[in-house]
């Protein structure tokens, strides 16, 4: 039955492209008008479960940070065929990371020794270094990295390569497709900038339930008895399983319950809180607020500070560490006497954020309106102390959804980084798992000597068998690409080489998030640094990787576009395409699917329509509306992974969740957040 559902999507995938490129066309199965109302239904779930991201943001005068004119992000209307034994590989591979990496971390002499090249042409890197230097080795003040409790929610990214043509071809060409010739490769492991779980789930159930109710009204074994309708439902149920909320929540709750059991004995029981730290722009609150959403039914509070508000508080003395030496009162003095909070010397401590008004900082003042209403000096200090720490809170677990590049940070912030990285709440992820993440570490995965050696030790830090360190190995290296360090002069062939073929090599520097890397004319520019004896060493701040070559298809790209704005019906890469639109699903975050024109512009949608023609209502307000784009494209396939280590012990390892971001086969980088790629999902085969 599995076999008849795959060949059956090949025919749903054909007639609903058909709509968009066939105007006169006539399917088989799916009628135009019927393809036209499985499209709105799509879009309405959507709309529903709030798979938006918005435009801009404001701060008033009161300094809350206001976000206005949501809009629909990015997504394909059908997800793409993923070879089930790929996932599978991937799935495998992505759970060796957590043992992989933690023992690396925990050999930080190691881990701050492969990097410490990069110090001098790296300004970033070298201010992670010398952070973990003086937090984890500097001495009884610091902390033990093998002691804390360690966490990531991180993600590791796959893309399908088709194999280089092993006949005398040339880089890059490659030979003609089929499965054997398919294989797939990790791009990178991301430990810090991981984003879009939420919404992907969200397009993975559009995607599943668009499908199976094509294949309730037209899959030919979908007999009117219903004897195969809950065999048929279960199979497709499982090709879009996307549990990404459960497994984050399950990370966070777990990380807040064990510092909640190893840190009890305070003299008092402040309210414990998880904290996010987010971009000073932020738009993807739609993503992070399910997560917050679901923490809350849990009991757990999750507070969210841009990096501008977590400075504020900073500057204010409002966030501050508890030594364990002293009271939290103790703590709260030493600050008040502390002229400049950015010259004190930091020691581990427990991280408390002060949430009171500002005119509650002055005890005095409040003692003395007290005092001034006949009640005792001793009373007013009781009362006052019981409503002042009401306010602060002690902050269990910090999770980073900032804080990955440069741009992030000014000298304040590097204090706060440091503060944090003393405290003794659960960092999500630390900075020696920041650094882990860099590509140069993940470049040197591919010695086998570093491989075997980290390999080597299972989650609870026990010898593996020789035969499982094989396995586990050869496993990790069927997803290697080859990736080298430019600056080397072991490396002068492949330089040579990437030289004279740009195209099929990239630079990648040691950042996480889009839009780093360097491709073709930009690769060979800078590799000539290669033959400047004063000048080479300077390479070592990237990472030279084969480019890979996935398989191409030809899909419908779903974009949010304004009125106003330059939608000529060409997609990012230049090209002419046929196109629709779909009148607007919201105007000045009014959010709704029913404006004049809806169904109208969608029933033209395989009409040739440019992405430049919307409704007379749309030309005359400010809104938005949906643009359909046929392009040639390729995906980037993720897998989230959740994993959390106390002392020697194995927590947590789990993967849960996906992310297919889907671009044009033309496009180099791929970032969601700005329209390049849009989020897509899988229907596993």
């Amino acid at each position: 039955m599995e076999n008849k559902i795959n060949e059956f999507y090949e025919i749903i995938q054909k007639e609903i492209l058909n709509y968009f490129t066939i105007p006169r066309g006539k399917n088989e199965y799916l009628s135009y008008e019927r393809i036209k109302l499985f499209i709105r239904d799509l879009v309405d779930f959507l709309n529903t479960e709030g798979f938006y991201i918005y435009t801009k943001s404001y701060i008033n005068e009161e300094n809350i940070n206001f976000c206005h004119s949501p809009k629909l992000f990015s997504f394909t209307l059908l997800p793409q065929k993923l070879e089930g034994y790929l996932l599978e590989l991937c799935k495998q591979c992505t759970l060796l990371y957590a043992e992989l990496f933690d023992n690396i971390v925990c050999d930080l002499p190691f881990l701050l020794n492969i990097l410490k090249d990069l110090k001098e042409y790296d300004a970033f890197t070298k201010r992670m270094i010398e952070i973990c230097q003086r937090v984890y080795l500097s001495g009884s003040n610091g902390r033990n990295i093998q002691n804390d409790i360690r966490c990531v929610i991180g993600r590791s990214d796959y893309m399908t390569n088709r194999r280089l043509n092993g006949e005398g071809g040339k880089i890059g060409e490659v030979q003609e497709q089929n499965e054997k010739n398919i294989d797939i490769k990790q791009i990178e492991y991301n430990t810090i900038s991981v984003a879009f779980g939420n919404l992907s789930s969200f397009i993975f159930e559009a995607h599943k339930n668009m499908i199976k109710e094509i294949y309730r009204e037209y899959f030919p074994y979908f007999d009117k008895e219903k004897k195969n309708e809950k065999k048929i439902l279960s199979i497709l149920d499982k090709k879009f399983d996307n549990n990404f909320l459960e497994g984050i929540v399950s990370c966070i709750s777990k990380c807040h319950e064990i510092y909640t059991e190893q840190y009890s004995n305070l003299e008092k029981n402040f309210k414990k809180i998880v904290i996010s730290i987010l971009d000073k722009e932020d738009l993807n609150n739609f993503d992070k607020n399910k997560t917050k959403c679901e923490l809350q039914k849990l009991g757990i509070g999750l507070k969210c500070f841009t990096i501008t508000e977590l400075q504020n508080l900073f500057e204010k003395k409002k966030l501050f560490l508890n030594y364990t030496h002293e009271t939290v009162s103790d703590s709260l003095e030493r600050i008040r006497k502390n002229a400049n909070p950015t010259e004190e010397k930091l020691q581990r401590g427990r991280l408390f954020i002060n949430m009171n008004d500002e005119e509650a900082h002055n005890r005095d003042s409040i003692v003395h309106t007290y005092n001034a209403s006949t009640m005792s000096t001793h009373n007013a200090h009781h009362d006052h102390n019981v409503i002042y720490e009401r306010n602060i809170y002690e902050v269990s677990v910090i999770y980073f959804r900032s804080l990955y590049t440069p741009n992030h940070f000014n000298e304040i912030v590097w204090t706060v980084r440091e503060m944090i990285e003393y405290s003794d709440a659960v960092k999500i992820p630390s900075l020696p798992y920041q650094l882990v993440g860099c590509k140069r570490m993940q470049m040197l995965l591919l010695d086998d000597e570093i491989l075997k050696k980290y390999i080597s030790i299972n989650l609870n830090k026990n010898d593996k068998t020789e035969k499982q360190i094989m396995n586990d190995m050869n496993l990790l290296k069927k997803t290697f690409a080859l990736q080298v360090d430019p600056s080397l002069n072991k490396n002068a062939s492949i330089i040579s080489r990437a030289i004279e073929n740009a195209n099929n090599f990239l630079l990648k520097p040691q950042r996480e998030g889009g839009k780093n890397n360097l491709h073709g004319q930009d690769v060979k520019d800078t590799l000539m640094l290669f033959y400047e004896p004063q000048e080479k060493k300077k390479l070592c701040c990237y990472v030279l990787m084969q480019k890979l070559f996935p398989s191409s298809f030809m899909t419908i790209h779903c974009r949010t576009r304004r009125t106003g704005e330059n939608h000529t019906g060409e997609n990012h890469t230049g090209e002419n395409h046929t196109g629709g639109v779909l009148s607007p699903p919201h105007r000045d975050g009014v959010i709704g699917t029913e404006s004049k024109g809806y169904e109208d512009q969608l029933e033209k949608g395989h009409e040739q329509w440019k992405g430049n023609q919307t409704d007379a209502k749309c030309q005359l307000e400010e809104c938005y509306f949906v643009e359909f784009s046929p392009e040639q494209s390729i995906s980037e396939i993720s897998l989230f992974h959740n994993f959390i280590f106390c002392k020697n012990k194995n927590v947590l390892n789990e993967q849960k969740g996906y992310l297919v971001r889907t671009k044009n086969c033309k496009e180099n980088e791929g970032g969601a957040i700005c329209g390049i790629s849009s989020l897509d999902s899988f229907f596993l085969t």
